[in-house]
């Protein structure tokens, strides 16, 4: 088994954060953006975009005092050991319930569609063997597969985008501001939530060969993701329509099912399910390695094997827990939402802000002392 210690290079690393933001189009994130502000999703998306970029440049700004450290790291020298136990608790749970999230509904998604017949366990346990054999292999070998994989899935979510082009109305966006002010500028502050991408920036730094692209590094891969969601809701809000409450399967789905090249090439849907499911497949190998990763820094264990295989366990039972739709969506709407947002821009960003004051607190006081 090789040693998960790795460095990304500069695109490897934005692919990276591209997988995460391309697991989140492919499982209806922008379906739920609109759902909550209409047809005001557009400047909506533009205003959370604002809002998300000022918060990376803050946050490039923040980490400058904390080289080659994550969130881990830096709790730890905000608060000892006691906090970075408290943050590793939670990022391990985070990690474990987004991660559950993705897998269930995109398990679902596949029986729904193809698999009808076919057991829920047996196509979790195709994700589960995977999971475990990319982990075990290396931390190499799924940026290298990310690397592959991340071009070819953005032009399949491009091309599902531009299937709707004979449909694009600009009477479909109206009214602009959606339902009222208070519902797009207030109320919609809750889609910051589609910027989880934020929270693999808290660990990024160590995982660079050169921490010094890091800016650059935040920068394009949010400016890529933001404008992959952008289209993506564009699209959706073209064809379907907002008066409709029932939530279609998959959004990016019923897109591909609208492409056609010609009568030679019909029906790339199932083409595009297959590189979505590598996709997941990718994000849900990530979110284990960063599991394994923080719980080594928490425990101090040399032997990621183990901690490889109890989490993917662990996320196999709670896959199979027999939770019933109302605890689904209650999950998925209510819990996630909040749960990102707390997290993102609560309690790290904090963390991030004391810190910095502490060190320069320590800084000013040693240049007194000193002088």
């Amino acid at each position: 088994m090789q040693k998960n210690n790795y460095k990304l290079q500069k695109y490897e690393a934005i692919c990276l954060i591209l997988i995460v933001m391309v697991s989140k189009l492919i499982l209806n994130i922008p379906y739920y953006i609109i759902n909550l502000v209409g047809t005001g999703a557009i400047i909506n998306m533009i205003y959370i975009g604002i809002i998300g970029l000022i918060f990376i440049l803050i946050l490039n700004y923040l980490f400058q005092k904390f080289p080659n450290s994550d969130i881990i790291d830096v709790s730890e020298y905000l608060g000892g050991k006691v906090l970075k136990t408290i943050v590793s608790i939670i990022f391990i749970c985070v990690f474990f319930f987004v991660a559950y999230i993705t897998l269930s509904d995109f398990a679902n998604m596949l029986k729904i569609i193809y698999f009808e017949k076919s057991p829920l366990i047996f196509i979790l346990l195709f994700f589960m063997i995977g999971i475990v054999v990319a982990n075990l292999i290396g931390f190499k070998a799924i940026v290298r597969t990310i690397c592959f994989v991340v071009p070819f899935t953005i032009i399949s979510i491009l091309l599902a985008l531009f299937a709707v082009y004979d449909d694009f109305s600009m009477n479909k966006f109206t009214p602009f501001f959606g339902y009222n002010f208070q519902t797009t500028f207030v109320n919609g502050l809750l889609n910051t939530f589609s910027l989880y991408i934020i929270t693999y920036y808290y660990f990024l730094m160590p995982l660079l060969k050169d921490s010094f692209h890091y800016q650059k590094i935040t920068t394009a891969s949010y400016a890529i993701s933001w404008v992959l969601l952008f289209l993506t809701v564009i699209s959706i809000l073209t064809i379907f329509p907002i008066e409709n409450d029932t939530e279609p399967i998959n959004s990016l789905y019923l897109l591909s099912r609208k492409i056609t090249l010609g009568d030679f090439v019909q029906r790339l849907d199932a083409i595009f399910i297959l590189l979505w499911l590598i996709s997941i497949f990718c994000y849900l190998s990530v979110s284990v390695f960063m599991i394994t990763r923080v719980f080594s820094k928490l425990t101090n264990l040399a032997n990621s094997k183990m901690i490889t295989l109890s989490s993917t366990c662990i996320l196999f039972g709670l896959c199979l827990l027999p939770f019933n739709i109302a605890v689904g969506h209650f999950l998925e709407d209510i819990v996630y939402k909040y749960l990102i947002i707390g997290l993102v821009f609560g309690i790290n960003f904090i963390i991030m802000i004391l810190a910095n004051l502490k060190f320069k607190f320590k800084k000013g006081n040693s240049i007194i002392h000193y002088g």
